[in-house]
């Protein structure tokens, strides 16, 4: 029996320590946030198969991978928007790979240095045609960041009634 209470307290540990990080991850850089909450759900559902339902895993799952490609396409999306060209949007995802070195200023600038150098240098437009494709860039950014944030507390409610209600 004191296995049992063992593995038990080892995977509600590790689900709520990936949890904790996996939802700071959202706004910190470097870290995967969803795809961490993902992983300690499915760790949970292995170690304890009686608590959780698979559509919860595949809920993580599934919302972890969508975010991460809606997540990169959300820069260049916005710099579309704001009129910029091929340049200025693959400048807006080249920045956002770069950004990823330079923690959470490289996060926030990298889009809005790589679209406005690639509108202001490779396709030559204006200055401040160039800094409104950047700005648009670095506004897509923050968006996905506060979306994946709202995403992150669905998920960690669903957990909670999955867990503990259903």
């Amino acid at each position: 029996m004191e296995w049992a209470s063992s593995v038990a307290f080892v995977a509600w540990l590790l689900c709520l320590l990936f949890l904790v990080v996996g939802f700071l991850g959202i706004f910190l850089p470097i870290i995967p946030g969803l795809p961490l909450m993902a992983l300690g759900v499915v760790i949970h559902k292995l170690l304890l198969p009686d608590v959780l339902s698979w559509w919860t895993v595949a809920l993580f799952l599934v919302t972890a991978v969508l975010a991460y490609a809606l997540d990169i396409a959300a820069a260049a999306f916005t710099a579309k928007l704001s009129g910029a060209s091929k340049a200025g949007i693959f400048g807006a995802l080249l920045g956002e790979v770069i950004g990823l070195f330079f923690a959470l200023p490289g996060l926030i600038l990298g889009p809005f240095i790589g679209a406005f150098l690639g509108e202001w240098l490779v396709s030559k437009q204006a200055f401040k045609q160039a800094l409104r494709s950047g700005t648009g860039a670095a506004l897509g950014l923050i968006a996905s960041s506060l979306g994946q944030g709202l995403l992150g507390l669905f998920l960690i409610v669903v957990f909670l009634l999955d867990a503990f209600i259903f």
